[in-house]
C-alpha cells in the first residue's frame, strides 16, 4: 500500500441503520425528553410513522412543515414561529431539504437566534462547537446522506445563489436510516435522490482530496448504486432498498470527508438561479462530468483509473447502446426516465458561459478529480443543455 498523504476525518453522528429502526426512536431521545420539535415535509406522509411513535409516548409535540429546499425566508417563517420554544429535542423526518431545514432550526434554537440574519454574529467557534440540544436526523430519501454531514445548503434569492453553512454544531447527534421509510417516495424523487448518491459516491472517490478513509467508503458501494436505483424502479425489489439506502448513507460520510467535483460545483450555481430539484441537476450533470473528466486526465494515472472504473461501473449496470461510449446506456436510461435536461428549467445557451464561470469558482469543483477550463465546463454545460 503506497503510504498516505497526512488526513483526518469526521464521524460524529451514531447512526442506526436497519428496517424497522424508526420504531425505536423513542430510544435515543435525552433523559427526561418532554417537548419535540418535529421538522418534516409539507405533505407528512413520510414522517407518519415516527409522529406516531411519538405520539404514543405522550410527548409535547410542535410540528413544523418544510415546502421544498430550504431558503432564507422560509427559515425566517419557521424561526418565527417557533419563537420562545423550549424543546428538549429536534428530530427531523424527511429528504435532505428538511435535514437541512432542522440543522439550522436547531442552532438557531439553542443560540436563541431569532432569524437567519442573526447567523452573522455567531463565530466560528459556536459553529464548531456542539450544540446542547439533540438532533435526530431520521431521512426517507436515499439521497444527500445530509443525516452525516456537517452542512447546510440555504438558497438566498435576492442573490439567485445558495450558501452553505458548515460546522460541527451542524451534525446531528443521531441518525437513523430505516429503508422502510423510503419505500413510499414518489418515483421521481427515488430518481432524482438516488442520482444525487451515485453522484456523490463516484465525486467523492474521484475527488483530488480523496483519503483512505473516504476511499474505503466510496470503493465498497460506488458498485451498488446504479444496480439498486434500477431494482427499485423498474422491479420493486424491496431488497434493493437496503443498498440504495446504504450508498446514500455512505456518500454521505464520504464526502464529509474527502469533497465532491465539478458535477455538484455546478449543481450549485444552476440551483441557486433556478427553482431545479438538487438531485436532477446532479443525475444530468454526472454524464457529460464524467466524459470531461476521463478526456483531460492523463492515461496510467491514478485518477484516470478512478474514472475509469467509475465508467466501468455505469455500463456494468446499463449495458452501453453506443460500443465507443461507456455512459450511452445509462443517458438511455435517464432520458426515458424523465430526467428533464438544463433548457427544460428555462436555462439557455446565453446563460452557459456566466454558469461556467461561477461553477469553476464554486467549492465543490476545487475538489474535482482534475482542474478543468473555462472551455470544458462550458462543454458539459452544452452536452447536458
Amino acid at each position: 500500500m503506497k503510504t498516505p498523504r497526512p488526513f483526518a476525518f469526521s464521524a460524529p453522528t451514531q447512526t442506526f441503520f436497519g428496517a424497522g429502526e424508526h420504531q425505536r426512536i423513542t430510544d435515543h431521545l435525552p433523559p427526561h425528553c418532554r417537548h419535540v420539535v418535529l421538522v418534516q415535509g409539507s405533505s407528512c406522509s413520510a414522517s407518519a410513522p415516527v409522529l406516531a411513535c411519538l405520539q404514543n409516548a405522550g410527548l409535547e409535540i410542535t410540528q413544523v412543515y418544510c415546502d421544498g429546499e430550504p431558503t432564507v425566508p422560509k427559515i425566517n417563517a419557521l424561526l418565527g414561529r417557533l419563537a420562545g420554544n423550549s424543546a428538549d429535542v429536534v428530530i427531523a423526518c424527511g429528504g435532505g431539504s428538511v435535514l437541512d431545514t432542522a440543522k439550522v432550526i436547531r442552532f438557531a434554537l439553542f443560540h436563541a437566534l431569532t432569524s437567519y440574519e442573526d447567523f452573522a454574529t455567531i463565530t466560528p467557534e459556536q459553529m464548531n462547537t456542539p450544540c446542547g440540544l439533540a438532533l435526530i436526523a431520521v431521512t426517507t430519501t436515499a439521497g444527500t446522506g445530509a443525516e452525516v454531514t456537517a452542512n447546510a445548503v440555504i438558497g438566498v434569492p435576492a442573490q439567485a445563489a445558495k450558501i452553505s453553512l458548515r460546522g460541527r454544531a451542524l451534525c446531528a447527534d443521531i441518525a437513523i436510516v430505516d429503508p422502510q421509510m423510503m419505500q413510499g417516495a414518489p418515483d421521481a424523487v427515488v430518481l432524482y435522490s438516488g442520482l444525487d448518491a451515485v453522484t456523490q459516491i463516484f465525486e467523492s472517490y474521484t475527488s483530488n482530496a480523496a483519503t483512505p478513509f473516504s476511499d474505503a467508503l466510496t470503493l465498497a458501494t460506488k458498485a451498488l448504486g446504479l444496480p439498486a436505483l434500477k431494482a427499485v424502479l423498474e422491479d420493486r425489489h424491496h431488497s434493493a432498498w437496503a443498498d440504495l439506502a446504504w450508498v446514500a448513507h455512505a456518500s454521505g460520510l464520504a464526502l464529509a470527508n474527502s469533497g465532491l467535483g465539478a458535477a455538484h460545483g455546478l449543481a450549485s450555481v444552476i440551483g441557486g438561479q433556478y427553482d431545479v430539484p438538487h438531485g436532477a441537476l446532479c443525475g444530468r450533470l454526472l454524464i457529460p462530468v464524467l466524459r470531461q473528466n476521463l478526456r483531460r486526465s492523463e492515461e496510467g494515472s491514478d485518477t484516470h483509473a478512478r474514472i475509469a472504473s467509475c465508467m466501468a461501473d455505469v455500463a456494468d449496470a446499463f449495458t452501453p447502446t453506443l460500443p465507443d461510449d461507456l455512459l450511452s446506456g445509462f443517458e438511455a436510461w435517464v432520458d426515458a426516465k424523465g430526467l428533464p435536461r438544463l433548457a427544460d428549467w428555462s436555462v439557455t445557451a446565453d446563460d452557459l458561459s456566466d454558469i461556467a464561470t461561477r461553477g469553476a469558482a464554486a467549492s465543490s469543483s476545487q475538489k474535482n478529480a482534475i482542474p478543468l477550463t473555462q472551455d470544458d465546463y462550458l462543454q458539459v454545460l452544452q452536452d447536458a443543455l
